[in-house]
């Protein structure tokens, strides 16, 4: 069967019902569980700990490199990627296996058209139908649920990192009626984010994602940047999340870590 591919820019030959896939994406191997494909995903990355079934799956590489010995003891029908950091193998794995990329989302609705991607390759089209008509449901219950909010988010990824309008969690914010300092400027992460810019913001509340592989203290890293003084901090709205929550754009992201994030907000606020 072939699968036409916007990323590669040709069409992409794919088994009828891939047997043995291996996903490089936290956000695809969770779809791939949620569709009902578990017994056929013989492979996983190093970050794929959602749902936790997935931590028993064989790892075999990371966002941008791969273990080929390992991969070719799976021997996967199907290889699946995503965009951004992944280009940097996707032409060798290309060259090597069955790849098919899934773009990055950059909106909500692009996690649903995620879904449905990974339905139409593995075969499995109308359980990524019924996973999407879930997911639009679920966007709508967020929608105005943090009116009027001035929030700040930042991940540490190596460094302080906030997001910018063309991410996912620009038009995730903007759905739930938040508003955020970076909202406008078009550009995907926003990297060492201007100390100024936030203070001028005066952010309510402060979201702070930590790396799970880097030992950091956010009160003590956002205060050597000099951000202890923003009201949302003195007044102790600082709300820290479990790693992987909001920099995972699976379907849990829509259904069960933004609803969890809005009431721990609210009870904060």
């Amino acid at each position: 069967m072939k699968v036409y591919s916007e990323v590669l820019g040709r069409e992409v030959e794919v088994p009828e019902e891939p047997k043995r896939i291996v996903s490089l994406s936290p956000a695809l191997t969770e779809t791939l569980f949620l569709l009902g494909l578990a017994d056929r995903v013989a492979g996983v990355s190093y970050y794929c700990d959602k749902p936790p079934e997935a931590r028993s799956k064989p790892r075999v590489g990371s966002y941008w490199s791969v273990s080929y010995s390992k991969l070719d003891e799976l021997k996967p029908d199907l290889v699946l990627v995503t965009t951004g950091a992944q280009r940097k193998i996707l032409d060798e794995l290309a060259s090597r296996y069955t790849v098919y990329p899934v773009p990055l989302p950059v909106s909500v609705s692009g996690i649903m058209d995620q879904v449905v991607q990974v339905g139409i390759v593995t075969g499995a089209l109308e359980e990524a139908r019924k996973l999407e008509a879930e997911l639009v449901s679920a966007a709508e219950r967020l929608r105005g649920a943090l009116t009027g909010l001035k929030a700040y988010y930042e991940v540490f990824l190596g460094g302080p990192v906030s997001f910018g309008a063309h991410t996912y969690l620009a038009d995730l914010f903007h759905l739930m009626g938040a508003a955020t300092p970076f909202q406008r400027d078009r550009t995907t992460w926003v990297i060492d984010p201007p100390i100024e810019r936030i203070k001028e913001f005066d952010p309510e509340v402060v979201i702070y994602e930590p790396s799970p592989y880097a030992k950091v203290k956010p009160e003590e890293e956002l205060a050597k940047r000099g951000l202890s003084d923003l009201r949302a901090l003195r007044e102790g709205r600082l709300l820290v999340l479990e790693p992987d929550s909001l920099a995972h754009y699976g379907p849990s992201l829509l259904t069960t870590i933004t609803p969890k994030l809005i009431s721990e907000i609210k009870k904060i606020t």
